[in-house]
């Protein structure tokens, strides 16, 4: 871990025995993750979320880092987390976030299980094959804010604007992480929401089916959007999160 401290958010019960790494998604940032570190706090469990480069700054800066400097963001917080001394460590990411927590147990399988929270496997659409032509005419593509307020029912604040070079990065990694799916050995838990538009539903059964993991559970949420975290849905969401961790843990709370 560098001499810095991961930029990101720590709540961490006096005496807490089990953590979680909490990887916010693409042009998101820790904001995203609040509930779930609260209702993780709430059950003496640890966690940090994580500010991945490129998030929290600027468009331009984003545009600036690639998906090994996502990573690395990711990996530099699971050391800082597993610094605390803690009996159990989980890592769950939401969106690119899941894409990270795939790779970081490919990498770096030594964590009790995983959390995949609508993981960015698979988008619709012709996107990836416009997104590389595009780019080089508008490198920048404005985003309808609006939506924020009416689809979630907790603030969220993201970029107005996304950099065309880092979607085609995100798209590519989707790509990479999908071929290397059978190297996931970790206890998986997916989540993924029903009424998601901003990936397709669909990624999340492909995950499942591929992964080598013997213990992996699979849960759609209907009605519950991409941002599962910061929508009502979330209720549904967190009582599968505990469950899974009072099995893996043997706890009792």
């Amino acid at each position: 871990m560098s001499e810095n401290l991961p930029r990101g958010v720590e709540l961490r019960p006096e005496g807490a025995r089990i953590g979680f790494l909490l990887i916010h998604g693409f042009c998101g940032n820790p904001q995203d993750m609040v509930s779930l570190a609260e209702m993780l706090r709430n059950h003496d469990i640890a966690s940090f979320s994580v500010t991945l480069a490129g998030h929290s700054t600027t468009p331009e800066d984003l545009a600036l880092n690639d998906e090994e400097a996502w990573y690395n963001s990711a990996s530099e917080a699971l050391d800082y987390v597993k610094s605390w001394g803690l009996s159990h460590v989980f890592v769950a990411g939401l969106s690119l976030g899941g894409l990270i927590t795939l790779d970081l147990s490919i990498r770096r399988p030594d964590m009790t299980g995983i959390v995949l929270l609508s993981p960015a496997i698979k988008f619709g659409g012709v996107l990836g094959k416009l997104v590389p032509i595009v780019r080089r005419a508008m490198p920048y593509r404005k985003v309808d804010l609006s939506y924020l307020t009416e689809l979630y029912d907790l603030p969220r604040t993201r970029y107005d604007r996304e950099p065309l070079i880092a979607i085609e990065r995100l798209l590519k990694y989707a790509k990479r992480i999908r071929k290397q799916l059978r190297k996931v050995t970790v206890p998986t838990l997916i989540i993924q929401s029903g009424a998601d538009k901003t990936v397709n539903p669909k990624g999340a059964v492909y995950a499942f089916n591929r992964i080598s993991s013997d213990i992996k559970e699979l849960h759609m949420i209907a009605g519950a959007e991409h941002v599962i975290t910061c929508h009502p849905a979330r209720s549904q969401a967190y009582p599968l999160i505990l469950d899974f961790v009072k099995r893996l843990t043997g706890s009792s709370e």
